[in-house]
């Protein structure tokens, strides 16, 4: 098992040079919106996607490099049924999607602008499988069904945060059974790492927002922290504290304190899993490799979308670089 790492390690190693530069991003941070930005987007690592699409879209072709970055991934790895802790979330919007819109009675193709591609099933697929009530028959174990039909109830109830709790704990029940079904040491540590997160960031929010807290924000079990352990807001931001080093949320945890905002939180949780992963990569027989791969590939896509839509809507250079996520883009 060990030795089948070592081809698959190498490759997305290799390909990781070929992500988003810093070089790439200051020439994009300079081009005007328009036929400037479009022409320095086509001497990034998006070439390729933009040229194939007929009407280059930027939004299309970031999709297909993510799209791309996951079937590589399942394709190259030993063991790539493991992988599926990466993309479910997607699967899981997906359904959310669903469940949301099904009292409305609104079409599949209505909805498909909303979904996403880069899940483990067609959204055709998990969309079928939703309106035959057999949802539970797409994976061995898996309690989709009911959580589906009470995330339905509770749309037409109007309770749309519970209906995001259900669909959360369903996510985290499904990574945490492929997690141990796998066996994998890293994707183990990744699950837990991914639910520490997770549970932090949900506490300081119903913490903020009574209103969520009456919904019914689950604490997931499976975690580094207990439910009694992040009683308050210091208790939480001191948890959030031993993840990772000492520095890696000082910046956040200031922002956060300003204005109550989660969003640098989000953006320091992203960056605390790649770290994660980049410290277990140097081990070339790990599954760390090709999960920091995939995030290294989201990070760039995301980088890339702040940029253009940022341009688009006028924001100041400056403005743009405050909402880049810099840590471990290339040089």
């Amino acid at each position: 098992m060990q030795t089948s790492y070592i081809y698959s390690v190498s490759r997305v190693n290799t390909l990781r040079e070929y992500l988003l530069t810093k070089t790439d991003i200051e020439r994009l941070l300079v081009a005007a919106p328009g036929d400037e930005l479009h022409t320095a987007l086509k001497e990034t690592y998006l070439a390729p996607y933009l040229t194939r699409l007929d009407d280059e879209d930027m939004a299309k072709a970031i999709e297909l490099t993510l799209i791309d970055a996951k079937r590589l991934v399942h394709q190259i790895a030993p063991h790539g049924d493991m992988f599926r802790v990466l993309w479910v979330h997607y699967d899981i919007h997906n359904l959310r999607v669903f469940a949301k819109a099904k009292h409305k009675q609104i079409t599949f193709s209505d909805l498909a602008p909303y979904l996403s591609q880069r899940g483990v099933y067609d959204p055709v697929v998990l969309y079928e499988n939703a309106e035959n009530r057999t949802l539970d028959s797409m994976q061995v174990g898996w309690k989709a069904q009911e959580v589906f039909d009470r995330a339905v109830a509770l749309v037409q109830e109007g309770k749309l945060e519970a209906v995001d709790a259900l669909f959360d704990v369903l996510y985290f029940e499904t990574v945490k059974a492929i997690a141990e079904k796998s066996g994998d040491l890293f994707i183990k540590r990744f699950v837990k790492a991914s639910i520490d997160v997770f549970n932090v960031k949900s506490r300081l929010r119903a913490l903020s927002h009574q209103a969520v807290a009456d919904n019914g924000v689950h604490f997931i079990a499976g975690g580094t922290f207990s439910r009694e352990s992040l009683d308050t807001k210091d208790d939480a931001l001191t948890a959030l504290s031993r993840l990772g080093s000492s520095t890696q949320w000082t910046s956040a945890v200031e922002q956060y304190s300003k204005s109550g905002n989660t969003t640098s939180l989000d953006v320091a949780a992203d960056e605390y899993l790649i770290a994660l992963a980049k410290e277990a990569s140097s081990d070339m027989f790990s599954s760390a490799s090709l999960v920091l791969y995939y995030l290294l590939c989201r990070q760039s896509a995301a980088n890339v979308r702040t940029i253009v839509v940022g341009k688009n809507s006028g924001m100041s250079e400056d403005s743009i670089r405050a909402n880049l996520r810099m840590s471990y883009v290339n040089e």
